[in-house]
């Protein structure tokens, strides 16, 4: 099981920043993350939403030097969180078997995701391949930015901040909630599918 520090470094690095803030200055652009219906993916994303805008704020007022690869960051995390949700909720439909629920939040979150998914979620459904390219695009943009590895530092160090131990700490018990639905619902699997 991944212990509650590693979930939050997974997701402190899988997920920065969302909504309701500006970006470069100007309003975010539109970006819509669909609702699943499923418990804990619908948690996370809401617990991912309110932990990006901490941490937005978090940035802009402590490394004000790093708004910038923080405003670019935004428009990956918002691409990208819509683009995991698409797939998800794929996944749900198509192949659930897929879906990890059982060995913990990274698991879970890391979904297994081909080739052959996204040509058929492309075919039926254009606008699918040019979010995923567009989110292919931006990570590997960003990630040749010089201030990335400042703001994935600066990141990794909030948990030993004082200033702001109390925010991460309550946001790894969000995460441990999830955790819990996890277990829950892969119980609840075990029991309506005895082996």
């Amino acid at each position: 099981m991944i212990q509650p520090a590693r979930i939050a470094f997974l997701i402190l690095l899988t997920a920065f920043w969302l909504t309701e803030a500006t970006w470069a200055g100007e309003p975010l652009p539109a970006v819509s993350i669909p609702k699943t219906g499923d418990q804990a993916w619908d948690t996370l994303s809401e617990v991912k939403k309110d932990w990006m805008l901490k941490l937005y704020d978090i940035v802009v007022e402590d490394r004000p030097d790093l708004k910038p690869i923080a405003d670019e960051s935004l428009e990956w995390r918002l691409k990208e969180m819509q683009y995991d949700t698409i797939k998800f909720q794929y996944m749900s439909k198509k192949r659930p078997d897929l879906i990890i629920r059982d060995q913990g939040l990274g698991k879970f979150v890391n979904l297994d995701w081909f080739p052959e998914f996204s040509e058929e979620l492309s075919k039926k459904d254009p606008s699918f391949a040019q979010l995923e390219e567009t989110v292919q695009n931006l990570k590997k943009r960003i990630s040749k930015d010089q201030d990335w590895k400042k703001l994935e530092d600066f990141i990794n160090q909030l948990g030993k901040n004082e200033k702001h131990k109390d925010k991460v700490k309550k946001f790894t018990a969000e995460l441990a909630k999830i955790q819990r639905i996890l277990i829950k619902h892969a119980r609840e699997l075990a029991q309506n599918n005895p082996q």
